[in-house]
């Protein structure tokens, strides 16, 4: 007998509750996927979702600042630019800027390794000699200040008397650390201000 139009074959129902079944896990795994999906602004996706307009700003902007390394500062910067002016046999250079009672002073001089051996030295026994007191050091630390007569050196150093004054201010004149820009004043040399210094400097013990 040929079978009714409206039966079914008697698998169709089982291939039906598969059928439903596989849709149903579809339909779970597309749910499954759209929770694991971050908010863009975290700056993370799961590999199935694209960046999203935006996202790349939004995770610079959450992620920590890296400071950028500040220079380190050369401690021998003076001698590492004379090692690349002067080459071998090198030189000695000295300079200064500075605020005193004269003013603003800048000064700069050197002298090539080769000059300065080749040098007598004896000529400037008479520059360093005027140096070789206490007094001396003292009035051209006063003279540092500014002009100052010599009643007022002979008062601020308490000296015996005027006398003892000339003796010494005319030992530094002779040296070329002091000068007369007028009568009865005496100032310390405007070009001898730095190396003055440099000396001073020079001399503390390191």
């Amino acid at each position: 007998m040929a079978p009714h139009p409206d039966s079914s074959p008697p698998d169709l129902p089982a291939r039906l509750a598969a059928l439903e079944a596989r849709v149903a896990a579809l339909e779970s795994a597309d749910t499954t996927a759209d929770s694991t999906e971050q908010h863009p602004e975290s700056g993370h996706y799961t590999p199935s979702s694209p960046p999203r307009p935006g996202a790349a700003a939004s995770a610079a902007a959450t992620a920590p600042e890296q400071s950028s390394a500040e220079p380190v500062e050369d401690p021998f910067w003076a001698l590492t630019s004379l090692k690349e002016h002067c080459p071998a046999p090198g030189a000695v250079v000295f300079a200064g800027a500075v605020d005193v009672g004269a003013g603003h002073l800048e000064y700069q001089w050197g002298r090539p390794t080769e000059h300065l051996l080749a040098t007598d030295w004896a000529e400037h026994a008479e520059t360093v000699a005027a140096l070789g007191h206490p007094l001396r050091l003292a009035m051209l630390r006063r003279l540092l200040d500014g002009e100052h007569t010599v009643a007022q050196l002979v008062d601020e150093l308490e000296l015996a008397s005027t006398g003892v004054a000339y003796h010494h201010l005319s030992a530094l004149q002779g040296g070329g650390w002091v000068t007369t820009p007028r009568r009865g004043s005496w100032a310390l040399a405007t070009p001898r201000v730095v190396p003055l210094l440099a000396i001073i400097t020079a001399l503390e013990k390191g």
